[in-house]
C-alpha cells in the first residue's frame, strides 16, 4: 500500500517573505513546490495504542508496579502491626524501653517513606527505559520499512499532541506500518 505525494510544498531557498511593519498583521510566506519530493505520515497515537510491543511492555509495567505495590503495603502492614503492638503493651514498659520502641518505629517510618520514593523512582526509571526501547524499535523498524516499501524523502508522525494539524489521508501509512511492525515484533518474539 505505496502511497506518495510528488509534489511537496517545502521552502528550498525560493521563500518568498513579506513582512509588514504593522506588528499585528502576520508574514506572508509564499511556498514553492519542489517535484520528486515524497512525504508519508505515521499517525503514532494509533502505533501507540496498537503496537503488540507497547501492550507487552505496559504489562510488564503493570507487574512491576503490583510487586512494588504489595511489597511496600506488606511493609506498611507490618509496621502497622508492631505500632499497635506498641500501643497496647507500651504501658507495662519502662521509660527508656518505651523511648527505644518509638525511636524504632520513628526510623521504621521513615525507612518505610525512603522506600516508597526508592520504588517510585525505580518505576520511573524502568519505564523510561522501556519507553525508550519501544521508542528505538519503531525508528528502526520505520527506516528499514522506508527501504522496503516506500522510500519515502520524509516520514512525518501526526498524533493529538503534535504540530501536524492535518496531512491527505493518502500521505498516511499508519496501517501498513503498524501490520508490519507487529509481524516484525511477533516473529522476534517468538525467536527470544
Amino acid at each position: 500500500m505505496k502511497k506518495t505525494l510528488i509534489y511537496a510544498a517545502f521552502i528550498f531557498g525560493g521563500m518568498a517573505v513579506s513582512c509588514q511593519s504593522k506588528q499585528s498583521e502576520t508574514p506572508v510566506i509564499s511556498l514553492g513546490s519542489v517535484e520528486g519530493i515524497t512525504i508519508a505520515m505515521i499517525d503514532t497515537d494509533v502505533i501507540f495504542e496498537n503496537y503488540d510491543m507497547v501492550a507487552d511492555v505496559m504489562s510488564e509495567l503493570e507487574a512491576i508496579e503490583k510487586r512494588l505495590t504489595q511489597d511496600l503495603q506488606r511493609q506498611a502492614r507490618n509496621f502497622q502491626n508492631d505500632y499497635e503492638n506498641y500501643l497496647k503493651v507500651g504501658a507495662t514498659m519502662t521509660l527508656s524501653e518505651q523511648r527505644r520502641k518509638e525511636e524504632q518505629l520513628q526510623k521504621r517510618q521513615e525507612e518505610l517513606q525512603q522506600l516508597e520514593q526508592r520504588y517510585m523512582q525505580q518505576l520511573m526509571e524502568v519505564r523510561a527505559q522501556k519507553n525508550q526501547e519501544v521508542q528505538d524499535q519503531m525508528f528502526s523498524f520505520i527506516e528499514v520499512y522506508n527501504k522496503e516499501h516506500g522510500n519515502y524523502s520524509i516520514i512525518m508522525s501526526k498524533s493529538r499532541s503534535m504540530g501536524v494539524l492535518y496531512s491527505l489521508p493518502s500521505m498516511d501509512i499508519t496501517d501498513a506500518v503498524l501490520e508490519a511492525l507487529n509481524a516484525d515484533y511477533s516473529k522476534n518474539r517468538r525467536k527470544k
